[in-house]
């Protein structure tokens, strides 16, 4: 599971919280993260050179709540690290621009964790580092604009419903703007929506354990419309010039892959290779669920999801909502 990529690659060519702390009482402790790369070297119209790498990343942690119908509120309880948006700028890509979010970075944008970025960017894609003459450094504030910065609630079934989002970065020279969308919490929400598809089996009564089947098959999966609301939050001029439609919805195919008294994972898998947009096609999308023998309390849910055309080009979405507690337990 290594890798969702920027099926809108052609499209980009164009182109610490203020405020009261809303820390929730009580409850477990997870984290929600998710990351997106994706990059291509090429030429346009067999002449010019084209380089784009784009990157975003962001976690937020959460406590949550179980309620009396089997359902569980997650609230909002803090940003673990620097949120960021990374990418290449123009045609050739020799002007690479970073966007974070953090308490602790530098009114110019530097410090540790902007660094530290930079730094392991330059480390897994010295391709495009040997080329960037000019790196832009955008440092951001954190902003609460609700009453819940980031919540959500998974049902009794394992969807996850009523995503809000209360919270943007704001640049530390507000109201100048960058120009650059940095959408990374809408963004969060809008990958979390790809986790509400069955993964156990359809029919009433099958329990945990030694009632689950060696294998089965989940539901009939469509994207189109939740990676064409991804796609629109990267990038501005992707609602206009790109539309992504499936050409087949397909199914992934799950079986249990452990059981202890401390975990029991049930993951999924599928390689569809279905086409997206011009060559792009969905290659591999992976789902896994860990959850507590004992009361079915959720552990980790993770999901993966690989699109790339012919020439390898594109890239890889990622989502982890993990109990904090179980992070140690998980190896």
């Amino acid at each position: 599971m290594k890798r969702l990529p920027l099926f809108l690659l052609l499209a980009l060519l164009a182109s610490g919280i203020e405020g009261e702390d809303l820390l929730p009482a009580g409850g477990a402790r997870y984290r929600l993260e998710f990351m997106i790369r994706g990059s291509t070297i090429s030429r346009l119209l067999f002449i010019f050179p084209l380089r784009v790498f784009y990157e975003a990343s962001a976690a937020v942690d959460l406590t949550a709540v179980t309620q009396e119908d089997g359902s569980t509120c997650f609230s909002y309880a803090g940003v673990p690290r620097t949120v960021y948006v990374l990418r290449t700028l123009g045609f050739s890509g020799k002007t690479l621009a970073l966007l974070t979010a953090d308490a602790e970075a530098s009114a110019d944008g530097g410090g540790a964790p902007a660094d530290g970025i930079l730094s392991h960017w330059r480390s897994q894609a010295p391709q495009f580092d040997a080329l960037v003459k000019t790196v832009k450094k955008f440092p951001h504030r954190l902003l609460a604009t609700g009453p819940e910065p980031f919540a959500f609630m998974r049902d009794a079934s394992g969807f996850y419903r009523h995503v809000r989002v209360g919270i943007e970065p704001r640049y530390r020279h507000y109201p100048a703007k960058t120009g650059i969308y940095f959408n990374v919490f809408p963004m969060l929400a809008e990958i979390l929506k790809l986790l509400n598809h069955r993964y156990l089996p359809a029919a009433p009564g099958w329990g945990m354990g030694a009632a689950l089947p060696a294998e089965w098959e989940g539901d009939n999966l469509d994207f189109s419309a939740d990676l064409n609301q991804l796609a629109g939050l990267m990038e501005k001029v992707v609602r206009s010039l790109v539309t992504l439609k499936q050409k087949a919805p397909f199914r992934l195919r799950f079986r249990v892959t452990a059981s202890s008294a401390a975990a029991y994972e049930i993951c999924g898998e599928g390689y569809p290779d279905t086409a997206l947009w011009k060559g792009f096609m969905i290659r591999e999308v992976f789902r896994r669920v860990r959850l507590r023998p004992a009361d079915r309390v959720l552990l980790s849910d993770e999901f993966w999801m690989g699109i790339r055309n012919a020439k390898g080009q594109g890239g890889f979405g990622y989502l982890q909502l993990q109990q904090v507690d179980a992070m140690e337990v998980r190896k």
